[in-house]
């Protein structure tokens, strides 16, 4: 019989410092949610079914929930959940109505009728306001905020959340505390749930350099150019390997501190790897690194023509690496959520079996983000991993198991050389290229000059000695989050407190310094968004609805929703790139130019599904069969509508069923639907927003 495939699964869990460091103050909340929803689930399910997994920390994590776990922290949004609404000022309760509902709207929000109430009430205008929520509506929707962040063991398990769950409204200021200190003792218990289950070996710990940087930039940011020839670089010259490796020594001092000491291996931040970053990763002990299949298929002569070569463990330089499967990873991120969990799983050990036989005795690589695509799960993902981890322990074919454990068992083989690049699109302009990254490069590099005399050296020739604060906010300024969300790739409604953390942390080194902070560090880098809603059109119009484009004029009014921009995670996946879309009197339009994509995603019988959310949430269902459109709302069909796909899928929704008011903000997502599965959503996180302005355009734009 044939050895069994090697099955390594990495979650890797991973948030900033998001602690000013000025005001000692904590500016948002995602360490403390994640840590009540995932991080001691994720646990709670491999402990259940005895499974075998990598857990990947990023060290400034870990910091933070030893703060939230000794009480040291004070975070400003828990701070306002835990307020009594009689004491909350105005700009408290705006603060509330706006941010509480930071959650997955189709899984958390509309299947539960108080919280979807007061989603109505709030309205989904750009600036909702907080005059119509009573002292009992913002309770409510602290609890409900709270309630939306737990997850299935404590839903499950825990009296007070099971209770509140089913009572569903009219919680009083007791029950809300009692919640709250539900709440603390599930996320104070993560980090010593950690240090357990790898004492009993079911979890191999791994670690991300300290601040999760991009290491190869911070070696040298011309490496930006080498897989993209061209690229705008900042205007400073940037190269500070000891900062690389100060990250990677600290990264491992951080986790050996906080969960004991023990050679661990390093999923560099974002699979970011270059020959001079893997270097540094085995010179400072790191067991293994590892990155994406695209950066082996740019290393190999040849490529990945034979995917049997994915399915083996490599070496440069005597360090192991690992290269993720990348499509059995974006299944599970990106795709499995709108599956039936069975079905999903039969699917993955489909895929599985087909690599166990044109490559027994391998190892896969199964690398992706552990917190944040469970929400689009049913009941957080429970259900899938724990059905998923049972029946891998049944097949013969497969076997889980750590990375540490699948390196033990093999010979690694060499590799000659290693290609420059991340796990996203094989390069780095995720984080360099763009205007605001390069001005943000820039001022790392100026502050660093202007601050930082021997202080690395010396933190370097003294290993065993903790480091000074001034180090220390060096790091967080080069990790790798800031850079995320500075141009216009990706989108969150928070990018204006990303930009403030990072100028904060570089202010922070002139405030230890005893300086003043040069004026450049109080400007935005990325200017405060005026809107969000799109593009609108230019005018009011009418389009031929045939499924192709007419005459140069027929859409040239249209305005844009753009369906790109990604958020926490990234999609690799092939995904739509925009709407058009526009009215006249009597219809709401849109057009789709990616016909032969949708196509492929919703199959022959198949269907697009347009989500709209205003004052209700309405479903435009176009099925492919026979090209009809419906109305739907709460499961009551409303009316019909036109539609044709061809060239391109065009789609004329009557305005009356959905009854839209002049100068209405929509949400919106699209879903392509094939039998009960969901095989895309776009956009991958969130929804889209657009407004309808009726003929109230027509007479705004209207001019002699």
């Amino acid at each position: 019989m044939s050895k069994p495939l090697n099955v390594c699964i990495l979650w890797h869990m991973h948030q900033p410092d998001y602690r000013d460091p000025v005001s000692g103050q904590t500016l948002l909340p995602w360490t403390w949610l994640h840590g009540l929803k995932d991080y001691g689930e994720m646990l709670e399910t491999i402990a259940e079914t005895d499974a075998r997994v990598t857990v990947n920390l990023v060290p400034t994590l870990l910091e933070q929930l030893e703060r939230y776990s000794d009480g040291s922290d004070r975070d400003r949004w828990l701070e306002l959940a835990t307020q009594n609404p009689a004491q909350l000022s105005e700009s408290e309760r705006q603060f509330i109505v706006e941010q509480f509902f930071s959650v997955n709207e189709q899984t958390q929000i509309l299947p539960n009728r108080r919280y979807q109430q007061l989603y109505r009430l709030r309205g989904t205008g750009v600036y909702p306001s907080a005059d119509d929520f009573s002292e009992q509506d913002l309770r409510d929707l602290q609890v409900w905020f709270l309630l939306a962040w737990t997850g299935s063991h404590l839903r499950r398990k825990t009296p007070i959340v099971a209770e509140l769950m089913q009572q569903g409204e009219n919680f009083s200021e007791e029950q809300k505390q009692q919640l709250l200190t539900c709440c603390h003792a599930e996320v104070g218990r993560v980090v010593q749930r950690h240090r357990e289950l790898e004492a009993n070996q079911q979890i191999e710990i791994s670690v991300t350099p300290y601040a999760h940087p991009i290491l190869p930039l911070l070696c040298d940011l011309r490496m930006a150019q080498v897989p993209s020839p061209g690229l705008p670089l900042p205007g400073v010259d940037f190269r500070h390997p000891e900062d690389a490796r100060l990250q990677v020594r600290e990264g491992l001092q951080t986790a050996n501190r906080i969960l004991g000491e023990r050679p661990r291996g390093m999923w560099p931040a974002e699979g970011s790897v270059s020959e001079a970053a893997a270097d540094l990763l085995r010179e400072e002990g790191a067991l293994w690194g590892a990155t994406d299949e695209d950066i082996l298929a740019r290393s190999l002569d040849g490529g990945l023509q034979d995917r049997s070569k994915l399915y083996q463990i490599y070496s440069y330089n005597q360090l192991p690496l690992l290269f993720r499967d990348r499509e059995l990873s974006d299944r599970i991120g990106f795709l499995y959520a709108g599956w039936d969990s069975q079905e999903a799983i039969n699917d993955l050990l489909d895929k599985l079996h087909k690599i166990a036989r044109t490559s027994p005795g391998g190892t896969v690589a199964i690398i992706l983000d552990g917190e944040n695509c469970w929400e689009r799960y049913e009941d957080n993902g429970y259900p899938f991993l724990r059905d998923f981890y049972q029946a891998l322990h049944q097949d013969n074919l497969l076997g889980m198991c750590t990375v540490k454990d699948a390196i033990a068992a093999c010979e690694p083989t060499p590799l000659p050389r290693l290609a420059a690049g991340s796990w996203i699109r094989s390069d780095f302009t995720t984080w360099i290229g763009h205007p605001e990254e390069n001005l943000a490069w820039e001022l790392v590099q100026k502050t660093r000059a202007e601050i930082i005399g021997d202080e690395i050296e010396q933190a370097l020739k003294h290993p065993d000695e903790p480091l000074t604060e001034l180090v220390r906010e060096l790091l967080r300024a080069e990790g790798s989050d800031w850079f995320w969300w500075f141009g216009d790739e990706h989108v969150t409604a928070q990018a204006d407190i990303f930009d403030r953390l990072f100028r904060l942390h570089l202010e922070a080194l002139y405030h230890l310094k005893g300086l003043p902070v040069p004026a450049r560090l109080h400007q935005w880098i990325k200017p405060p968004a005026t809107t969000v809603e799109g593009i609108e059109p230019s005018a009011c119009f009418t389009p031929e609805i045939d499924g192709r484009i007419g005459d140069y004029f027929e859409w040239l009014a249209a305005g844009r929703i753009d369906l790109a921009a990604g958020g926490a995670m990234y999609a690799s996946r092939e995904s739509l790139q925009e709407i058009h879309f526009g009215y006249d009197q009597q219809h709401l339009y849109f057009r789709f130019d990616q016909a032969d994509f949708l196509r492929q995603s919703c199959g022959k019988e198949g269907c697009l599904v347009i989500r709209i959310s205003g004052q209700q949430l309405f479903h435009i269902s176009y099925l492919f069969a026979d090209q009809s459109l419906s109305i739907t709302a709460e499961g009551q069909t409303l009316g019909q509508g036109r539609a044709s796909c061809q060239e391109v899928l065009e789609i004329a929704v009557p305005l009356e069923p959905l009854q839209l008011q002049a100068g209405e903000s929509l949400s919106l997502s699209c879903h392509a639907i094939q039998g009960v599965r969901e095989n895309g959503r776009w956009p991958t996180e969130g929804s889209a927003s657009f407004r309808y302005r009726g003929a109230v355009l027509d007479e705004e734009n209207w001019s002699v």
